[in-house]
């Protein structure tokens, strides 16, 4: 993960891939109203003083705010090296943040709190910059957001755009990314099954300078949630599973506590309402990648997990959870989970290229994944090898490829994986379990685009999406080795596929 990116992350709440790994937004933004008229308030003078500094690039003067405009605390205490990195990224990475207006809200922040919002000339993305600052003058900095932002609401309606415009627009958008090596991976865009654009950009190895083709293969991150969801909803239809069922039914305390056995039931574990955590921790961190290969091996990183709340009440991102639901598939359907996958999901659905490959082994057109690095010497490329699982399972971390995607979000639309009845609780709401905006193992959207079922994936050097728009047939498939690039690709896409509705 990149310097600028670990500084931004924990302090500044960048919630770009948060999704590291969550697949959609959870619930309705708070009320807000937009502004081009700034209020003249020392918050607001401070936040445009930050896009300034962004927009020049100027790292003496990035030192000079630090040194004598942020207050003591935490966020001062930060190395320098690290708020360099901040602004150093942001200039990199978007050229210059043009301001459009102020964006309040309903409850209102502190009044020494400023919402900027502001539009990025090489990104084409909307952004909010958030600064606090200290309640009584001189009104130092207290820190300091650079987020993702929805339009603002007072913008002129944009131009309708037909298909072919769509297509070409979105080609020369991620054609310009990687002139720029913003993006490096592949984009599908097809409608109706039909591919209308492909492309193929950007290193997939940079050790040996191997481009990225089609055929590349990339790190699907947390999308293996859908192949997970889809295998558990195909032996519900067998009969050899209910959602309803307890996971006690199928696991011993070998895997959880015995509360958490008789408590947690399969449907909680596809809607990430069960309570359960995250297996990335720090024993996992401390551990060889080599351990862990088959998903019994996972067991001793889950064995001690309790429940955060009682299941179905609330609405948490679980890893576990989803590991754990591939850990029932395995005993319902009784083959090994991989097994099952490749015979029943990947293997029926065509994809040829898509498997959770143990990575010390000969893997054809694998994608290396990179992130960058500000360093004092300019950017430094490094790859994720040592920060990945070895081989990925029920939670995320197999590869594919955009093709494939397709072809399995045809599988699904056809029947050929699930029937309508089982597709259709797949693809809803589970208010019943505090899940709005997730169905089984899918996000789902209704948005000016119409309804939108998928989800993304993210991990250092890592990030994916595969949005099927279920109203007007687009599917949009990105896959990229660099950690933060598809969700730029995939919002674009939005964007010119709502102009076109």
């Amino acid at each position: 993960m990149r310097r600028s990116r670990a500084y931004l992350l924990p302090l500044f709440l960048l919630l770009l891939l948060a999704s590291a790994s969550a697949a959609r937004s959870q619930g309705p933004p708070p009320p807000y109203t937009d502004s081009a008229v700034l209020p003249d308030t020392p918050a607001y003078k401070r936040a445009v003083q930050v896009v300034e500094l962004i927009n020049s690039g100027d790292a003496a003067k990035v030192r000079a705010l630090v040194e004598n405009d942020v207050a003591p605390g935490e966020f001062r205490n930060l190395p320098m090296e690290a708020h360099l990195g901040f602004f150093a990224e942001a200039r990199a990475r978007h050229e210059r943040l043009e301001i459009h207006g102020a964006r309040s809200y309903d409850p209102p922040r502190p009044p020494y709190n400023a919402v900027l919002i502001v539009r990025s000339k090489l990104l084409e993305v909307w952004r909010a910059v958030v600064v606090d600052v200290e309640d009584a003058a001189p009104y130092r900095l207290q820190g300091i957001e650079l987020v993702p932002a929805r339009p603002p609401r007072n913008l002129p309606p944009g131009e309708r755009l037909d298909d072919a415009q769509i297509a070409a627009k979105l080609g020369a958008y991620v054609d310009r990314l990687a002139a720029k090596d913003i993006f490096s991976g592949t984009v599908l865009l097809a409608k109706q099954g039909k591919v209308v654009l492909t492309r193929a950009v950007g290193i997939a190895n940079r050790d040996f300078d191997a481009p990225v083709t089609l055929q590349t293969r990339f790190n699907l991150g947390s999308m293996n949630k859908m192949f997970t969801a889809v295998a558990a909803l195909q032996l519900v239809e067998r009969g050899k599973l209910s959602l309803d069922d307890p996971i006690g039914k199928y696991l011993g305390t070998d895997w959880l506590s015995q509360t958490v056995l008789d408590r947690v039931q399969v449907k909680h574990l596809l809607t990430h309402t069960s309570g359960l955590g995250s297996y990335f921790n720090e024993e996992f961190v401390r551990s060889s990648r080599a351990l862990f290969r088959r998903v019994d091996d996972y067991r001793p990183l889950v064995k001690f997990e309790g429940l955060d709340f009682e299941p179905g009440t609330k609405w948490k991102y679980s890893n576990t959870g989803m590991l754990v639901a591939g850990a029932v598939i395995e005993k319902a359907g009784g083959v090994d989970y991989f097994d099952y996958i490749r015979e029943n999901v990947t293997g029926p659905a065509g994809m040829r290229d898509t498997d959770s490959y143990e990575l010390d082994r000969v893997n054809r057109n694998l994608a290396v994944g990179y992130s960058q690095e500000q360093t004092a010497a300019g950017p430094e490329w490094r790859n994720n090898l040592f920060e990945h699982v070895i081989r990925g399972g029920p939670a995320g971390g197999g590869y594919s490829t955009v093709e494939d995607l397709l072809r399995f979000d045809q599988a699904l639309r056809s029947g050929k994986l699930l029937t309508k009845a089982s597709l259709a609780n797949l693809w809803r709401a589970y208010p019943e379990l505090s899940s709005p905006d997730y169905g089984l193992g899918f996000g789902i959207e209704s948005s000016a685009a119409g309804r939108i079922v998928g989800h993304s994936g993210g991990f250092t050097g890592i990030s994916a999406h595969l949005d099927m728009y279920l109203d007007d047939g687009w599917t949009v498939a990105v896959l990229s080795n660099y950690g933060d690039a598809a969700p730029i690709v995939q919002g674009k896409a939005r964007e010119l596929i709502t102009q076109g509705r």
